[in-house]
């Protein structure tokens, strides 16, 4: 029997004219099945593990949702009963997993065609994710924060950076996922309390402990990258540095994820991504302005070329860096041609 199957599902009331029915959660964790036929109250309903918008492709719904609050994370059961496509904006602070329980369409970013994932994934923390759930089979989706998954991260593997990590931790993630969903849901009320209390912290430590192995794999996979990725960069940036750069651009650039690219260059260069692109901005703008003809460009110009917006910035950062102002390096040009 799928998650979500009649042991939950057989609670639930009917729901008229798309009014939310909820059914009584008692002692069990599972706060209330919520039943609906409207996008907005399933959509409101699952925003507890992170914003999203449900837009359906159909003309009628026959959703459902149920929630399992634990201490520092949030398990969710979701089934739109239609065909939608959810938006989820990048999750930022949080770490956010998604388990399908059919096949999913899915796509990160910008991209396009996506593809169909049977397993769990984490949503992206620095791009939308779009997805078109399976409507009858739906999903399970599992949320904490990231400073709640870090600190559990550093008690099981402690704070050396080069922590063990397992390369299958989406089929973890999946099974975490399932066997919390069907075993808090199947609680009863008779159950004693103090038996449903720690129970739920068994429940909680796996689905942190999948949480984190998901997580770290995507973080400290750059531990198997060094200096070529560093070097494959920097050409990357010599060529791409203009307005507009972004850290998923760059990423991109070089076959790495954001995470990735963040922790090598933090490891090898002791900065950001960021600061790399300022560097080698400013870099190229000396040696434009070293190189420039009299009269023939302005500091603005070189600084709109090399990816500076604002100028009054552009000229602190390169006073800092080389202690003079761009247009001293011009003038020096000037006077000794």
């Amino acid at each position: 029997m799928r998650p979500g199957g009649t042991s939950v599902l057989s609670r639930e009331r009917s729901v008229i004219m798309g009014t939310p029915a909820r059914t009584a959660s008692g002692r069990s964790p599972l706060a209330g099945l919520v039943t609906s036929s409207r996008a907005s109250v399933l959509r409101d309903e699952v925003a507890v593990v992170t914003p999203h918008e449900v837009t359906p492709l159909g003309d009628s719904l026959d959703g459902a949702v149920g929630i399992v609050q634990l201490a520092s994370s949030t398990l969710v059961f979701v089934r739109y009963g239609g065909d939608v496509i959810v938006e989820s904006p990048p999750t930022q602070r949080r770490v956010v997993a998604t388990v399908p329980l059919g096949p999913m369409h899915v796509t990160m970013g910008t991209s396009e065609p996506g593809e169909l994932k049977e397993s769990g994934f984490l949503l992206s923390a620095h791009e939308r994710t779009l997805m078109r759930p399976d409507p009858w089979a739906g999903a399970l989706v599992v949320a904490a924060d990231e400073q709640r998954v870090s600190e559990y991260r550093r008690m099981v593997f402690g704070d050396e950076p080069d922590s063990p990590r397992r390369t299958a931790a989406t089929p973890m993630l999946t099974h975490a996922c399932r066997r919390a969903w069907s075993a808090t849901s199947a609680i009863t009320d008779e159950t004693p309390q103090e038996v449903v209390d720690q129970f739920l912290g068994t429940v909680e430590d796996h689905l942190l402990t999948a949480l984190v192995l998901s997580w770290n794999d995507d973080v400290t996979a750059g531990h198997s990258y060094g200096p070529r990725h560093v070097a494959a960069l920097r050409e990357w940036l010599a060529v791409n540095h203009g307005p507009g750069v972004t850290v998923t651009a760059m990423a991109g650039g070089v076959g790495l994820s954001v995470r990735q690219l963040q922790w090598v260059v933090r490891q090898r260069l002791g900065m950001t991504p960021i600061e790399l692109l300022r560097e080698v901005r400013l870099d190229r703008a000396r040696d434009l302005l070293v190189a420039a003809q009299p009269d023939s460009v302005t500091v603005a110009h070189v600084a709109h070329v090399c990816g500076f917006v604002h100028l009054g910035r552009f000229s602190m950062q390169y006073r800092q860096r080389f202690g003079e102002s761009p247009s001293s390096s011009l003038r020096a040009v000037k006077m000794s041609a």
